[in-house]
């Protein structure tokens, strides 16, 4: 019994080994879970989950102007299950990809491939399968492309799913996205499947053209508002990374398969990112506005046809439900008059030109 004993920690050894690996975390990381735990909590303590409905991604929303969406979306969740179970799959995956990769590096390609693109994706199947009315919020994109980011990486290794059992590297994808079907009914199915086609043209170099070099990050950091925050508790600087590649690192060995290893050669000797860099970054705002213009034509034409033709196009407005007017005082007046010279004229025994015509 004593045995058992000693083998529990204590309280003050958990709270000891919570504080160490909470201040283990790097910026970014920490960053983003905080900021996802506080808009939890500020949405559970107003009603009709205000916040969730403001900052999510609902098609139907950015296209009618509200475009801070595409950035905001993976931010808020509707449970505290889906928060936890994003928390506890993202928290380990992304600490270790930015101690690999460097804070801004990994910044770049969380907004540029895993939140704009996987947005993309999910606007473009609204209009293909017309859920524009249904809205999409969490962690879940950025878990699910890079997931497949890392299976690929780990190409004939297993993975150890929460301690339970070992799937395949390949199939760790395809297995997190049925848990979290069953777990989470209500997440939406398209927005994981857009994450994880996101991930895969990634893997396997697709995306090559828009991820300068890593010099191109080393550069930023020396300029302001970066210079400020390279010294605070956590920033990874791109300097201080060893990693052979634009992949993720689960080993020291660099991966010879161009297909592989994406390395931008988009960049000039100076590290900053090329002419094709600019242009698909313009093209990615272009094809936002073109899906919000063809959002509103489609609209002011469905308006257009809904329209019955034999409506008149001016209607003169009742004064009361019924339909019928009421007379106005002017009128009254005049009818009054009238009737009283009706009834003279009866009493007088008829029309007074009718009797001096007899």
């Amino acid at each position: 019994m004593s045995e058992v004993r000693r083998n529990v920690p204590s309280f003050s050894t958990v709270t000891s080994s919570f504080k160490s690996y909470i201040l283990s975390l790097p910026i970014l990381t920490s960053s983003v879970t905080c900021v996802a735990i506080f808009i939890y909590i500020l949405d559970s303590l107003l009603v009709n989950s205000v916040i969730y409905d403001a900052i999510d991604l609902l098609p139907k929303k950015l296209f009618e102007g509200q475009v801070w969406r595409i950035i905001s979306y993976p931010y808020p969740h509707n449970s505290l299950g889906h928060l936890l179970f994003n928390l506890l799959i993202f928290l380990p995956l992304s600490t270790t990809i930015e101690h690999t990769i460097g804070t801004i590096e990994y910044f770049y390609i969380l907004i540029t491939i895993f939140t704009l693109l996987s947005g993309a994706f999910y606007l473009l199947g609204s209009f293909i399968f017309d859920y524009k009315e249904t809205s999409v919020g969490g962690l879940s994109p950025w878990i699910f492309g890079v997931v497949v980011w890392e299976s690929r990486e780990l190409a004939g290794n297993e993975r150890d799913l929460f301690g339970l059992l070992r799937v395949p590297a390949h199939f760790y994808p395809i297995v997190l996205l049925l848990l979290m079907e069953i777990f989470f009914p209500r997440a939406w199915f398209a927005s994981h499947i857009c994450s994880l086609i996101t991930g895969y043209f990634y893997a396997f170099g697709y995306l090559s053209s828009i991820l300068p070099p890593t010099r191109f990050f080393s550069n930023l950091e020396s300029k302001p508002p970066f210079s400020r925050i390279v010294n605070f508790r956590g920033f990874v600087k791109a300097d201080e990374i060893s990693r052979s590649g634009w992949w993720l690192p689960l080993s020291i060995d660099p991966i010879d398969d161009p297909l592989e290893s994406p390395i931008s050669e988009n960049a000039d000797e100076s590290g900053e990112p090329g002419f094709t860099f600019f242009l698909i970054h313009v093209g990615i705002i272009l094809i936002t506005h073109f899906f919000s213009i063809f959002y509103n034509l489609y609209r002011f034409v469905a308006r257009s046809d809904s329209l019955d033709n034999s409506t008149p196009l001016f209607v003169v407005p009742s004064s009361n439900s019924s339909g019928t007017t009421s007379p106005s005082p002017e009128m009254e007046t005049e009818t009054t008059t009238l009737a009283t010279e009706s009834n003279y004229n009866s009493n007088d025994g008829g029309d007074p030109l009718t009797s001096n015509n007899h």
